[in-house]
């Protein structure tokens, strides 16, 4: 193996990889023993099929399978002897890759991971949150936790929809009297409601009759989100096949027994004050660790390799399209939205990337580590929560890279963690900081 390096910028490298002809023949050979093993052909015994009619029937396959296999294994051989650790996964270009005469020439293109020691966080301190829930926040919980438990009652008697009726209709957009694609549903079951019905629909049910078409035109500008319709004058045709109205439970302590362990309203309460109170000190504790975070990066300027940057706008935008999505927005409208103010994407981005440079280095310095045994663990936990989805998040943590990842998550949570319980003051709540030291939103 040849390798050459050139230093493309301060931290970029370029590493052009050229194997000797008895290394890949080598490989070569193996992908072909391997193969007269487990292929059977017409004529021939198991293990007897003559490699030049292995070549003529696998031929591509055998090639592009030992050049992935090659490049991978002599990229992470180089890296290593020249003791080059990339920040992301290197970009490979293969140059020259002619296996029938033995020839395999790539390059690999990565940056380095800044190498930082990280100063000036040692005396930060942030005051403790003094968390308060009152009783109208109590009742606003039971309130959403009533509205779960509501069930749909059929509407007897009345024909016409009423604004905050359930209905199960039938839509359709039409434009010049023809319709449109992609905007046809059947028997949907929606609420009346403008903000829970997309595109206006409400206001094309609300006054109908069951069983008779109701019709209502409305515009949408050229950059509505929903493309099928975006700029268009749009005739909606709506049939309502039947009413149905929300009928909410009594908020008592028959409520409080049919959501478990209580025995009455009073425990009810008593839970739910403490699980807003939970939530409330998750959410300050998020708030001064990024506050720390702020002011150590302040003190530690940094230089972000773009390849890391570009991983964590990637990252974003995937969030983003996720986040959409499970709000009901059609994958390719989810795609326009999360492409939308890319700079300021890119910039969330760095930030992004550069927090994370910063608190692995912080991980280091404190030598903060995550066993394996805690990453099983939180696994566990994620796949009993998943719900419905159990067997789809088991598969994704099936995979090492995932796990990797998610161990590197946690790290950073626990050296985050351990910053603030060393910054927090025991004296000080918040908005009452001592001179001289960090508010929590700083």
């Amino acid at each position: 193996m040849n390798v050459n390096i050139e230093t493309t910028s301060a931290l970029r490298r370029k590493l052009t990889i050229e194997l000797e002809p008895a290394e890949v023949n080598r490989e070569l050979d193996r992908a072909y023993n391997d193969l007269k093993r487990s292929v059977q052909l017409k004529g021939f015994r198991p293990g007897h099929a003559p490699r030049a009619l292995l070549e003529r029937f696998f031929g591509d396959q055998v090639r592009g399978d030992v050049i992935q296999k090659l490049v991978k294994e002599y990229t992470g051989r180089a890296l290593d002897e020249n003791d080059l650790k990339p920040v992301v996964e290197p970009e490979i270009v293969t140059e020259e890759s002619d296996l029938k005469k033995a020839q395999l020439r790539f390059t690999a293109t990565f940056d380095l991971k800044p190498a930082l020691v990280v100063r000036d966080y040692e005396g930060l301190k942030v005051p403790k949150a003094k968390i308060e829930v009152n009783e109208s926040e109590v009742d606003a919980a039971l309130e959403r936790l009533r509205e779960r438990h509501a069930t749909l009652k059929k509407v007897e008697g009345r024909e016409v929809v009423e604004e905050g009726d359930f209905v199960v209709a039938s839509f359709e957009g039409f434009e010049d009297g023809k319709p449109i694609a992609e905007t046809k549903m059947e028997d949907r079951l929606v609420q009346v409601a403008a903000n829970v019905l997309a595109h206006g629909l409400d206001e094309v049910l609300r006054g109908a009759h069951i069983s008779v078409e109701a019709r209502k035109s409305r515009s949408y500008p050229a950059d509505y989100a929903e493309k099928d319709i975006a700029g268009k004058n749009v005739e909606w045709r709506a049939t309502v096949k039947e009413i149905f109205t929300r009928v909410l439970p009594d908020i008592d302590d028959e409520f409080a027994k049919d959501q478990g362990q209580y025995q009455n309203l009073t425990e009810l309460r008593a839970a739910v004050r403490e699980g807003l109170e939970r939530q409330a000190q998750q959410e300050a504790d998020a708030r001064a660790r990024q506050g720390l975070l702020d002011l150590i990066l302040e003190r530690n300027p940094v230089e972000v390799p773009e390849s890391l940057t570009a991983r964590e706008q990637r990252t974003l935008e995937a969030e983003t399209v996720m986040a959409l999505e499970s709000a009901g927005v059609p994958r390719e409208a989810a795609l326009d939205r999360a492409r939308q103010n890319p700079e300021d994407v890119k910039a969330r981005a760095e930030k992004r990337a550069k927090s994370g440079l910063i608190v692995d280095a912080i991980a280091e310095q404190e030598k903060v580590e995550v066993s394996d045994d805690e990453v099983a663990d939180r696994v566990a936990a994620i796949v009993t929560q998943s719900g419905r989805q159990r067997e789809r998040a088991a598969e994704f943590y099936g995979h090492e890279e995932n796990r990797v990842a998610l161990k590197i998550s946690m790290k950073r949570e626990k050296t985050l963690d351990l910053l603030l319980t060393r910054a927090q003051s025991e004296s000080a709540t918040e908005g009452e900081a001592p001179a001289g030291e960090a508010p929590s939103g700083a």
